[in-house]
């Protein structure tokens, strides 16, 4: 032990002397430290305590034993030291091992989240494979059909037959011979370039090679261009296959209202139609100037060409509009995203595509079809004629969307009188009013509503003038009250009657008014399906909205109570609030139903604010009586006391018109009713009683009126005439009002228009006609220029129709339909004389026999005929 313990020591102390070791010049042997030295630092290791009991043994134990002392005191010195570390790691110990631990956990997890990755990884990757072989087999089979149907077409070639031209000999003739002055011959100059000299007979050389190379190499040249062209033109169909297969894709997505993924497809087609188009512009020049001289080439060329940049511009717009209905019906865009903002993002980024759309239309306009497959013909015939539609509608939205932005109080808090219109008892403005609300309106939500439960009765006790009411009314009642105001069929005229009623009825001042109509309230039920009534026991939806809301407000309500309309009170909210909160799909219905009920008159609106009242009128939506310097025709219907019966009619009406030689002419109007409910009917079974006023050109001379219905006099006397005033606009009609004493037709004034009213009375299960016939107040004067233009110059504008030479006169028919009224047919037969000649006719369905040009249809909306005629 002993021994093993002198050896450790004298190990140390030799690591210990090395390590204090000096450093000595080059050459010089390094010193060791001695032992004493060494033992030295082993004391001052040691301590002041060591080194005393050290001297004191020293003196008398021998030398060896200093050695051996040293030591012992050596490690009883280190000994401690070494325990202190030995029982700090056994404290730091358990936290390395829990370290280690979780070290070793975590490598665990991070191993079992990778394998987990790479077998999601492999899952993706084997489905993304699967879809692309799918994709490649269904590309290689259509590009193969497109390949075969493009090389099917059938070469141009062209034969001339050989034209042998008979020998002529001619006489020969002696001239006199001319002496012409001499001519010096031309020297080819020498040509310096710098110090260079190019000397005659090489430009000679060089003239030679060009011709050379004109009539032998450029053949060559162009046979290479002509493979090159064979070569772009696989690849350019390589492309259009590949862009119209995501379009196809897109389509599908699209049918699916999956909007983020049509966007991608249709950037993806888009991308591909841009390849497409790049490879045809990158032709070279020469190749270009050459397919130029070739007609038929030409043709396929500038098809190609147009076909592809319109495929590029619509493919965009339509993955800029895809992406603007995914932001507009996205999920979190629906709770944070109000109605007015979701319109100016689809309006903004519909000024964005409107360029691109506008420079497709003109490019397909240029396209040849004959140089497209026969496959693809006729879907690029739809798109020619759908294209222009489709830019008018985004243009019209355009246009619209700042009227909808202002309805819907965008800028300002708006408050309007939304009136409900009941056409089943027809009026001049779309029906009966049978009740109505307070509305304010920010930011397209509806911050206050109010419905009174009687209706518009609500405000009979309120109001402070006693207005004696228009002769017809004055059938129900003698007062002329805010039921009734909507009387004139021009909507401003009769909005401001209702706005001044409702203001002398004690109600606050509003921005206007927005009419509504019963049949909309039918259409936005079968969008938004039925709806609960729990406290009337009712579910109402489109197939029995009209019974169950009549018979509740007509017989069901509570008599003590007196609030008929409280059904329609407590319906209305829960209709304005599924309409705020449609889903993406009954947004894009319901929107495309608000435009469609706007043009149809089944929604009209008036604003107080002049400016937008005048975009209103521009944009047809006012329920304005339009003015003509030409033809007009208009039939109101204004049922009074007939209940509901205008659900049971079923109108027609045809009108004759009649070019008299000398361009004078005569209309002839029949209008058929026939009343399809029975007698003792619930609101059906009583006779329709229809105050019809028909609107035609100003200073038009009646001729005949036949079949009307001759009510007494004395139903329309006023008791007490004296306790009512007279409205100023009814005593400015009536002032210029003339009774026709053989059918006691009513002619007036109103506004541009002349009036012929009358009474049409049918009785249930009846069908009765009348006749009315009049003379314009105009005639076609060939070769007389009208200084103010109208519908028709518009038209002739628009369709650029041709000019000749010929004096030439228009003839133009503007018929309107009456709001409210549901759609009837008409028929209109347009006579001119054997010696006019039509240059042009408005719409291109006109058909024309002989001399009659004739029209059938549904009159939905307003409608305007229009022809051209010169004389022989």
């Amino acid at each position: 032990m002993a021994t093993k313990k002198k050896n450790k020591a004298r190990k140390f102390i030799k690591k210990l002397a090395n390590t204090r070791q000096r450093k000595e010049p080059a050459g010089k042997k390094k010193k060791k430290l001695s032992s004493k030295t060494a033992k030295k630092s082993a004391k001052f290791l040691i301590g002041k305590k060591t080194k005393k009991m050290t001297t004191k043994k020293s003196k008398t134990a021998p030398k060896k034993k200093k050695i051996k002392t040293s030591l012992i005191f050596y490690s009883l010195a280190i000994k401690p030291k070494e325990g202190m570390i030995r029982a700090k790691s056994a404290k730091i110990s358990p936290y390395l091992l829990d370290l280690k631990q979780i070290e070793a956990n975590k490598k665990i997890t991070a191993q079992k989240e990778q394998t987990t990755v790479q077998t999601i990884s492999r899952e993706i990757f084997g489905s993304l494979n699967k879809k692309q072989n799918t994709i490649n087999k269904s590309f290689h089979t259509f590009q193969n059909k497109l390949k075969t149907s493009w090389q099917k077409k059938p070469a141009l070639n062209i034969s001339l037959p050989k034209i042998s031209l008979p020998k002529i000999s001619l006489p020969q003739i002696n001239l006199p011979r001319l002496k012409f002055p001499q001519i010096p011959r031309f020297k080819i100059p020498e040509i310096k370039i710098g110090g260079l000299i190019i000397p005659p007979y090489w430009q000679k050389a060089v003239l030679g090679f060009f011709i050379f190379s004109l009539v032998f190499v450029m053949p060559f040249a162009l046979y290479d261009h002509y493979q090159k062209l064979e070569g772009k033109k696989n690849l350019v169909l390589e492309k259009t296959a590949q862009a119209l297969w995501h379009l196809t894709i897109s389509q599908k997505a699209a049918s699916a209202t999956d909007f983020y993924y049509t966007q991608f497809e249709l950037q993806q087609a888009a991308y591909e139609f841009n390849a497409a188009k790049k490879e045809i512009e990158n032709i070279n020049l020469l190749t270009k100037k050459a397919i130029a001289l070739i007609p038929h080439y030409k043709k396929q060329f500038t098809t190609a060409r147009n076909l592809l940049s319109a495929g590029e511009k619509l493919s965009s717009s339509a993955a800029i509009l895809a992406a603007t209905f995914d932001q507009i019906n996205n999920e979190f865009n629906l709770e944070n995203l109000n109605l007015t903002d979701r319109l100016i993002i689809l309006k903004d980024n519909l000024n964005l595509i409107m360029p691109d759309i506008e420079s497709a239309n003109n490019e397909l306009q240029k396209i040849y079809l004959e140089e497209i497959p026969d496959e693809y013909q006729d879907k690029i015939k739809q798109l020619q004629i759908a294209l222009p539609l489709f830019k008018n509608t985004i243009s019209e939205f355009i246009s619209s969307s700042e009227i909808l932005l202002s309805l819907l109080g965008y800028e300002n808090t708006q408050r309007y009188l939304l009136i409900f219109q009941n056409n089943n008892e027809i009026r001049p403005t779309g029906g009966f009013i049978g009740s109505f609300a307070l509305v304010d309106i920010d930011k397209g939500n509806i911050e206050k509503i109010n419905i009174p439960g009687g209706g518009p009765y609500d405000l009979k006790a309120g109001l402070k003038v006693s207005l004696e009411s228009p002769l017809p009314l004055r059938l129900i009642n003698p007062r002329w009250e805010f039921q009734d105001a909507n009387w004139f069929p021009d909507l401003p005229t009769s909005a401001n009657k209702l706005i001044w009623l409702y203001e002398k009825s004690g109600g606050p001042t509003v921005d206007g008014l927005i009419l509504i109509n019963a049949t909309f309230l039918e259409k936005v039920l079968e969008i938004t399906g039925p709806i609960e009534l729990p406290e009337y026991g009712k579910i109402i939806n489109s197939e029995n909205f009209f019974s169950e809301i009549q018979t509740s407000v007509e017989l069901e309500y509570d008599k003590e109570e007196n609030k008929p309309k409280q059904i329609i009170a407590d319906l209305t909210p829960k209709i304005i609030n599924i309409l705020l909160n449609s889903d993406k799909k009954q947004f894009t219905e319901i929107l495309d139903l608000l435009f469609t009920s706007l043009n149809e008159k089944e929604i009209q609106l008036y604003f107080t604010n002049f400016i937008l009242e005048k975009m209103l009128l521009r944009n047809n939506w006012g329920g304005q009586i339009k003015k003509t310097d030409r033809d007009y025709l208009n039939i109101v219907s204004t049922n009074i006391a007939g209940e509901k019966t205008d659900a049971k009619i079923k109108q027609n009406a045809y009108l004759e018109t009649d070019i008299q030689s000398d361009g004078s002419i005569i209309n002839t109007l029949t209008i058929t009713k026939t009343h399809t409910g029975q007698e003792g009917e619930v609101f059906y079974g009583v006779p329709n009683l229809d105050y019809l006023r028909i609107y035609v050109p100003k200073d038009s001379q009646l001729i005949s009126a036949e079949n009307f219905t001759n009510l007494p006099p004395e139903l329309f006397t006023l008791l007490d005439p004296s306790i009512y005033q007279k409205d100023p606009d009814i005593a400015m009609f009536e002032m210029t009002k003339k009774i026709d004493e053989e059918s006691q037709t009513e002619i007036y004034y109103e506004g541009d228009k002349t009036v012929f009213a009358n009474w049409m009375k049918t009785n249930p299960g009846e069908t009765k006609t009348i006749t009315i016939k009049y003379k314009l107040p105009f005639q076609l004067n060939f070769g007389k220029q009208d200084d103010n233009p109208s519908y028709f110059d518009l038209i002739k504008k628009t369709f650029n129709f041709a000019n000749n030479d010929s004096p030439e006169e228009k003839y133009s028919l503007l018929w309107q339909k009456q709001a409210g009224k549901r759609n009837f047919h008409i028929n209109l037969k347009i006579k001119f004389p054997q010696s006019f000649n039509y240059q042009a006719v408005y719409p291109e369905n006109l058909r024309k026999n002989n001399n009659v040009f004739s029209f059938n249809d549904e009159l939905n909306t307003d409608k305007i005929f229009a022809i051209i005629f010169s004389q022989f």
